[in-house]
């Protein structure tokens, strides 16, 4: 009985495997393979549905104007709009932006991710933390990113960080949101249940 249902488990996962590999090799109708290959060259993808949903969140607001000390949700200053972000999804932040820079774990340049604060010097650009923003797209060199944040002059919108103003301020960035554990697929599942 027991060589029967491993024949069984072995002959599943081998069906499995041919129908995965036939879905992966033919792209969806109205997708071409260059254009969805660009994409991933472009951006690293962001894995954690929890910070997908943030992110959402944070993009009802852009155009919401500027007000500082305003924490939302008709007005927002940088950290006011960052907390009231988070406070959403159950992380409470510091009020400051100065402050925020302890309420996640430090991340590298090379290392950011979707949903990540990062922080920049304030207008005078002194070494200080000045201004904070939410990651929202991380380029392939994991260098470089966009952000979303309150802009004392756009309100709610979204920068690069190659933009002048923004690239010599840069002061570090944090993760808040840990990466989500893992999943397996039915077939890693399989795979694991033969092995045993």
């Amino acid at each position: 009985m027991k060589l029967f249902s491993r024949i069984f488990i072995f002959a599943l996962v081998t069906v499995l495997s041919i129908n995965f590999s036939a879905n992966a090799a033919d792209p969806e109708p109205n997708q071409t393979k260059g254009a969805n290959m660009a994409s991933k060259a472009t951006t690293k993808e962001n894995t954690n549905p929890q910070v997908e949903k943030l992110l959402n969140f944070a993009y009802r607001f852009k155009g919401v104007p500027y007000r500082l000390g305003a924490n939302g949700p008709h007005r927002f200053d940088c950290s006011g709009f960052t907390s009231y972000v988070f406070r959403e999804f159950g992380y409470k932040l510091e009020r400051r932006a100065s402050l925020q820079v302890r309420n996640g774990k430090k991340v590298e340049r090379g290392n950011l991710q979707p949903g990540d604060l990062v922080f920049f010097g304030g207008r005078s650009n002194r070494s200080g933390i000045g201004h904070v923003g939410i990651i929202t797209e991380v380029d392939a060199n994991g260098h470089d990113f966009r952000f979303i944040h309150a802009s004392t002059r756009n309100g709610i919108t979204v920068n690069h960080s190659s933009d002048s103003y923004y690239r010599v301020r840069y002061r570090g960035a944090c993760r808040v949101i840990q990466p989500a554990e893992p999943q397996l697929s039915l077939l890693d599942e399989l795979k694991k249940s033969i092995n045993e």
